[in-house]
């Protein structure tokens, strides 16, 4: 399908050299446009949850994963590019770059995929924004940060949250496909928030929208050796591309919309609204995930997940409305 011109030009506009921060967000031009915006974006990362089960339903983890960073990271350089930002990055970024684009990128999405294989989508999602708490627990214990009594507090609801999804499942705790799905979403929890320490810690100054494309690119490459080294007959024998409409509607959409276009879109916006406002934005995405894999994938959450959800996202907004 072709882009109309006008949709393009209006992409590339919001998402411009980000507005200083002196200005106050009610004065900030173009700030309802980007509150518009990110409530798009809260839509396409919710809706591509369900979208990446349906390409897991057809293709193998590795390839998927592969196949999807490597046309998202394609796309996000060509959006860059396009939007005037330059795509060199200074040798001595490198290192934390790469760091960086195995945690945040690699290990977080080849593991969310393996739990989506062996655990509900919907759980999947609730499970996986932890992400925000974690990231306090290792800025406490790698950068020195103080836990705010807030910040304490928000620790146990997630704790308290995690313990209502796991708890209830009982016996089930025992199978070692339940004891992976756990430990793979939880581990790309704490990827993800190690990742983000990682560059916290380095503290360079440079575009995000560009290290963000090269993150993703260096996660597509080394998703592609663990493609090779687990899935090689698949790749020898090209016999891991979808084979329905649903399959690579889901492929697609992860590819272009959920991780290209949503990265442009993110890194535009937060830089034009108030922290509280990009806070909602992100508390949005388990809402619409949760949602999204009900209506697609005819998923049923327990009261437990649903508790659990809760929790978890009561303790995400106190979190993020501490580091405020």
């Amino acid at each position: 399908m072709r882009t109309s011109p006008v949709f393009a030009r209006t992409v590339l506009r919001a998402t411009e050299t980000p507005i200083p921060p002196s200005y106050p967000p009610e004065a900030q031009p173009g700030s309802g446009i980007a509150r518009a915006w990110l409530f798009v974006i809260a839509l396409s990362w919710g809706f591509n949850w369900p979208a990446v089960k349906l390409a897991l339903n057809e293709m193998p983890i590795w390839c998927m994963r592969a196949v999807g960073l490597t046309a998202g990271s394609s796309v996000l350089l060509v959006l860059a590019r396009a939007s005037g930002r330059r795509l060199r990055v200074e040798p001595r970024q490198w290192p934390v770059l790469i760091l960086a684009g195995l945690l945040n990128i690699a290990a977080f999405n080849v593991l969310t995929a393996v739990a989506q294989t062996l655990m509900p989508t919907s759980r999947a999602v609730i499970l996986a924004y932890t992400m925000p708490l974690w990231t306090a627990l290792l800025a406490r214990i790698f950068l020195g940060e103080r836990l705010a009594p807030r910040q304490r507090a928000a620790l146990g609801l997630g704790a308290a949250g995690l313990a209502a999804v796991l708890v209830p499942l009982g016996s089930q705790l025992g199978a070692p496909s339940v004891q992976q799905a756990i430990v793979a979403i939880l581990g790309a929890a704490i990827a993800w928030a190690a990742g983000t320490i990682v560059m916290k810690r380095a503290g360079f100054a440079s575009d995000p929208i560009v290290n963000t494309a090269w993150q993703l690119a260096i996660g597509a490459v080394s998703v592609w050796f663990g493609a090779v080294a687990f899935e090689a007959t698949a790749l020898v024998n090209l016999a891991f591309w979808p084979s329905s409409a649903s399959g690579w509607g889901g492929l697609v959409y992860n590819s272009v919309i959920g991780i290209a276009l949503s990265y442009f879109l993110w890194f535009g916006m937060v830089a034009r609204l108030p922290a509280s406002t990009a806070s909602i934005g992100v508390l949005l995405v388990p809402v619409v995930g949760v949602a999204a894999s009900m209506a697609i994938i005819g998923e049923e959450p327990s009261l437990a997940d649903g508790l659990g959800f809760v929790l978890i996202t009561a303790a995400v907004f106190i979190n993020m409305r501490e580091a405020h």
